[in-house]
């Protein structure tokens, strides 16, 4: 019997603790959610200041094991160039069952001790009225997130499949086809961490009647990054997309492309960032012709710091005022861009493209650049007084350009793209070959091009005042005065 009495005692012990804790809980959830809002806002401000988005938590309605609130995303401002009119809102409900224990973790078995955990969904209201009529009236995903004693937050998110037909009045059919994604997102207290995963098997938008298809297959992104030193996110990315297809659409050959993939690393050292980019197709069909497949690596490297930093603050405000309003005319952003393009050439940088090939079942080409800058003249206006001879003096350290094209290969490409066209094969062959014949002997001839072992080849280096063009080594000034650049 008193055994009996103390097990119910240190039950009914435990449960009082839990309940006081969960109380406590949820008295401190909306603390450090109006400070996790507040976070989330200056980053929007940062990124875009004159948008006038913003989150906004409201109905707060604590309990002592959950608690309910609406976080709302603000588009105050709208967006003109999206048909989004100001004051728009997108509303989540939530759900948060406190800690430690939330009960929606002890459902899955999950003991580890959490400050929260949260399930949303979307909120029907006027803005979202179409989105609702195409998900049957269903929230296009369910969030559910984990909320640590350090404010660090693990949402797992995912959207729901979709099978939406639309019928025209003519009888013409739009059906929207989507097999759901899984989302998963880590990010710290402060938001100066986070990484992400997307998953989606399909995508597809075709009219049956037509029989018009547009299909993305295998969709996988990822991302890990973190804020850097020059208030920059530095890290890892990659977009990957198995296999973009279209079909039967009016006055467009049928494509497909396969393996499509980008990959980017941002890094930093004391002083500067280091960036590289690379682009990637596995496979590219038109019609029933194989092109072949390619890559493309884009370097920059030694870009000072806090420059990048300017020029993307500048980047982001003229975006941003382009989405915002419709006074802002592309020229306008282009000209705003251009401006501040000379930020990324302050303290010798070096950009690579190396390498950039293509592949079809003649051979493989490829193209090797590489340039290093010096540091620019703070007068810009004096480049435009510049004569060749001393820009390059002036701007560049070193400069390297390696091309080596299989004259098989590029027969093919050729010809394939005048069969494209409909052109007979046979014939679009004879003219491939007699193009390329003409373009090797005038290269050979101004001594630009090598032509050894069937290969197109162009080396060229710029260092140290001297040039060197494939076999033949100058000086600057006599490489200029050889090609009519100087005098």
């Amino acid at each position: 019997m008193k055994k009996s009495l103390v097990a119910v005692s240190v039950v009914v012990a435990l449960g009082a603790v839990w309940t006081a804790a969960s109380w406590y809980t949820g008295k401190k959830l909306e603390d450090r959610l109006d400070s996790f809002i507040k976070q989330a806002n200056t980053e929007l401000v940062k990124s875009f200041p004159q948008s006038g988005i913003e989150w906004q938590a409201k109905d707060f309605k604590r309990g002592i094991f959950s608690s309910d609130v609406r976080l709302i995303l603000n588009i105050k401002n709208g967006v003109k160039n999206a048909d989004i009119p100001p004051n728009e809102e997108i509303i989540f409900k939530s759900t948060i069952d406190h800690g430690p224990f939330p009960t929606a973790n002890l459902k899955r078995f999950n003991l580890i001790p959490q400050m929260a955990s949260v399930h949303a969904e979307l909120e029907k209201n006027d803005a979202l009225k179409k989105l609702f009529n195409i998900t049957n009236e269903k929230s296009l995903f369910n969030l559910d997130a984990k909320v640590s004693y350090s404010r660090a937050l693990s949402a797992n998110i995912e959207l729901i499949p979709i099978n939406h037909t639309e019928t025209n009045e003519n009888g013409d059919q739009r059906v929207l086809s989507f097999s759901g994604a899984k989302i998963s997102a880590d990010v710290n207290h402060d938001l100066s961490e986070f990484s992400f995963t997307v998953k989606s098997d399909e995508l597809s938008f075709s009219d049956p009647t037509k029989k018009e298809t547009i299909s993305l297959k295998g969709i996988d992104f990822k991302g890990d990054n973190k804020k850097g030193k020059f208030d920059i996110y530095t890290g890892d990315q990659s977009y990957s997309i198995g296999e973009f297809s279209m079909n039967g659409i009016p006055n467009e050959p049928n494509i497909a492309l396969k393996g499509m993939k980008v990959t980017s690393n941002l890094g930093e050292d004391k002083d500067n960032l280091n960036i590289k980019i690379v682009y990637s197709i596995d496979g590219v069909k038109i019609k029933d012709i194989e092109f072949g497949s390619g890559k493309l690596a884009l370097g920059m490297e030694k870009l000072d710091g806090q420059s990048v930093r300017k020029f993307t603050q500048a980047y982001n405000d003229t975006a941003e005022t382009a989405l915002t309003t419709d006074k802002v005319s592309y020229d306008t952003t282009s000209l705003a861009i251009l401006s501040n393009l000379h930020l990324l050439l302050n303290n010798n940088p070096q950009f690579s493209i190396s390498p950039f090939s293509w592949k079809n079942s003649k051979g493989e080409s490829s193209v090797d650049f590489n340039l290093s800058l010096q540091n620019i003249p703070e007068n810009k206006s004096a480049w435009q007084l510049m004569e060749p001879e001393e820009m390059a003096r002036t701007l560049v350290q070193e400069l390297s350009l390696h091309i080596n094209v299989p004259k098989a290969m590029l027969i093919e490409s050729i010809a394939q793209s005048a069969m494209l066209d409909g052109q007979d094969k046979a014939a679009a062959e004879a003219q491939a070959e007699q193009q390329v014949r003409i373009i090797t002997q005038e290269g050979i001839k101004y001594k630009i091009l090598t032509d050894k072992d069937g290969i197109i080849g162009l080396n060229f280096l710029y260092a140290n005042d001297k040039v060197k063009l494939n076999d033949k080594e100058s000086s600057l000034h006599q490489f200029l005065l050889d090609n009519g650049l100087a005098e």
